[in-house]
């Protein structure tokens, strides 16, 4: 598959540790892909070429018709690309192949969709919702998103994601924190895993479906769950988060509060946007 080159035009600090790049196609030409799938993207630092996945985060008008590709990328410790892209300034290049992927919409759509994410495995789901918006309204799929994540400082597209939720009555929005909660919980913020939220669901194999992202330890226990309430892969795409280093790939670890500060001051230059 032949490759194109894109240039940085943006940066945008979500949280302490995730950022949001937007990247442009150099050729003026849009991006061709379906809500959900990723791209693989080639760099270049001081040590020579390097490749990494991501899903593309593009929202609204940005999903169809568009020469750009968003993407939202968390800090790890010791990772080749976080050194680079945490560093960087607009105006970097880089070469990109793709779409891939099979993490996309149903069809036909189903009676009930479930969308099950932790952290950075958010992204490919968020162009989804702008073509779930006409589905949802009409009354023919109810969608009920579950994100997952450690504290309320990490809840990035909050301000999307609770507008959209307001708008669209048909979509339910289940956030589940696994250390820290608000202060002032709101009705859809609990505490816990995503697992344990999706246990206390009534399901129905028939009519339901389900779109795994994000840490691979709960896409499998998720996944575990599930089959046994009677599904299927056929029924539950799943697409596991890795995080590499130079080491190879390895979970995510948490950040010391040293690291944070350092990570802090390193991206202060970007402003924070949900």
């Amino acid at each position: 598959m032949s490759g194109f080159e894109v240039t940085l035009q943006r940066v945008r600090r979500l949280s302490s540790s995730t950022l949001d790049f937007r990247f442009a196609r150099t050729d003026g030409h849009n991006v061709d892909f379906e809500p959900g799938q990723f791209f693989r993207f080639t760099f270049r630092d001081e040590k020579g070429a390097f490749e990494r996945s991501y899903s593309l985060c593009n929202y609204g008008n940005d999903v169809h018709g568009s020469p750009f590709l968003d993407l939202v990328i968390s800090w790890v410790d010791g990772g080749r690309a976080s050194q680079y892209l945490f560093n960087c300034e607009p105006g970097i290049k880089a070469t990109v192949t793709g779409p891939y992927g099979r993490l996309v919409l149903p069809e036909p759509m189903p009676r009930r969709l479930f969308l099950v994410a932790t952290s950075v495995g958010i992204a490919p789901f968020m162009p989804m919702l702008t073509r779930l918006a006409k589905v949802i309204d009409e009354g023919e799929t109810e969608v009920h998103f579950f994100f997952g994540v450690r504290s309320p400082e990490e809840f990035i597209y909050e301000q999307l994601l609770t507008r959209y939720m307001g708008v669209h009555p048909g979509f339910q929005l289940t956030l589940c924190y696994s250390r820290e909660m608000p202060k002032v919980p709101r009705a859809f913020e609990r505490r816990g895993y995503v697992q344990d939220a999706i246990a206390t669901m009534p399901l129905d194999p028939a009519d339901d479906r389900f779109l795994l992202c994000g840490n691979p330890a709960m896409i499998d226990d998720v996944f575990a769950a599930l089959k046994e309430r009677g599904f299927t892969g056929k029924q539950v795409v799943r697409e596991k988060y890795v995080y590499a280093r130079e080491t190879g790939a390895v979970k995510v670890k948490a950040m010391t509060q040293a690291q944070r500060k350092l990570l802090a001051e390193k991206t202060k230059k970007y402003k924070t946007s949900t």
